[in-house]
């Protein structure tokens, strides 16, 4: 299977550069490799010193660099459905737009970069492709898209009425049930297919996430955000790379206290990711631009591992006496940031401005929540058996 790095971060840390230097390195120890440009800027040309385009570009032996061409992309799928609607449009009398008349809305491009991501895992060219994503404030709902539209669509054409289409007529003639055409379950069924391919895509073990940093005390902030975020939606994190560290042994006083403002971030960092390697890029006298400078700073972290296992969203289940306890690991959660509560099979879990439904395990559906708790980076939430579902053994 093709392993996936996906690379973000902080604005400013870095990440084109840590994702070149990634592709390169790995290309030049004998990995097929993809590096895919889906920040929507053209940082990467920069950094490699080379034109890359919408189609895949050997810049160098064993190394495809690409760069998603999210206008076309659009406007390929709005075409697509527009035709499918074109009967619709005509009979309430709206014209259907020209390519050109077409604008992309904001945050569509980081959608459109996984169905990019997932064409290229596909054709199983690659052994490896690294991810140029941009700043994990867009990354992290660019990646939740899939689950959660998922939901959607099933919310609005559920299996059980796509079903009923066999029997449309009959419905139609005894009950008076309107029915939709079929183009509207065709759409559904191969927009539910996507979602699903893509789904599965970002939640694989073979997908991991390489976070870049910068030292300092609102950096930090920020990477704590970035960790909870990341987290929640059940992502593993390969890495951290804290780019740009000064020398503490500088004869410049105002190197050696940025040196010291360093240390103090790596030390937070390596508290709140006890047990993911953390790698430290020295501060270069100049921007590294092509690929044998690339070599270097990637000779600063190590290759990219064969992923992890896969550990049903992130979260793991443990019994206490009576009480059944399940643990969802969220580094960098500030407890006043934290909403919790139950919604039917489903626990509901917020963020700041991230949430997410996560359907709970058949045993946990029937006990009832009798408390949580967010310690050392850990929320717990207790479950108590319902009295009214379960079979008590007579004492």
């Amino acid at each position: 299977m093709t392993r996936v790095l996906l690379v973000t971060g902080l604005p400013g840390a870095g990440r084109t550069t840590v994702a070149a230097a990634t592709a390169v390195a790995a290309a030049r120890a004998g990995r097929r490799t993809l590096l895919l440009a889906a920040d929507g800027t053209r940082d990467v040309d920069t950094v490699l010193d080379v034109p890359v385009g919408a189609d895949p570009f050997d810049v160098l032996p064993g190394l495809t660099v690409q760069r998603v061409a999210v206008r076309a992309e659009f406007e390929r799928e709005f075409l697509l459905v527009q035709g499918q609607l074109g009967a619709a449009l005509g009979v309430v009398g709206v014209e259907p737009l020209d390519p050109e008349e077409i604008t992309v809305p904001p945050g569509a491009g980081d959608v459109l970069a996984l169905r990019v991501l997932a064409r290229a895992v596909d054709a199983r060219r690659y052994e490896l492709i690294v991810v140029d994503l941009p700043a994990a404030e867009r990354a992290v709902p660019a990646l939740a898209v899939p689950e959660g539209l998922a939901r959607y669509v099933d919310r609005l054409l559920p299996v059980e009425r796509q079903a009923a289409r066999a029997l449309r007529p009959v419905l139609a003639a005894v009950a008076g049930v309107p029915m939709p055409d079929d183009w509207v379950y065709d759409t559904a069924r191969r927009v539910a297919a996507e979602l699903e391919v893509l789904r599965a895509l970002v939640a694989a073990p073979t997908t991991t996430v390489r976070l870049v940093v910068r030292p300092g005390t609102v950096a930090l902030a920020a990477a704590r955000r970035a960790a909870s975020a990341l987290a929640l939606y059940g992502h593993r994190i390969e890495d951290v790379i804290v780019n740009g560290v000064g020398a503490a042994d500088s004869p410049d006083p105002a190197v050696r206290a940025r040196a010291e403002v360093a240390r103090e971030t790596v030390d937070a960092l390596c508290a709140l990711f006890p047990r993911v390697p953390l790698a430290q890029v020295p501060t270069l006298a100049a921007e590294p631009l092509g690929a044998s400078e690339l070599a270097d700073v990637a000779a600063h972290f190590g290759p990219v591992g064969p992923g992890g296992a896969a550990d049903d969203d992130g979260h793991t289940i443990e019994r206490d006496g009576e009480r059944l306890l399940l643990l969802l690991p969220l580094p960098g959660t500030d407890r006043d940031d934290l909403d919790l509560l139950r919604r039917g099979d489903e626990l509901v879990i917020t963020i700041g401005p991230h949430r997410r439904l996560i359907r709970l395990p058949s045993a946990l559906r029937r006990c009832l929540i009798e408390g949580a708790g967010l310690r050392d980076g850990v929320l717990r939430v207790r479950f108590v058996p319902d009295p009214s579902v379960w079979m008590r053994t007579p004492r």
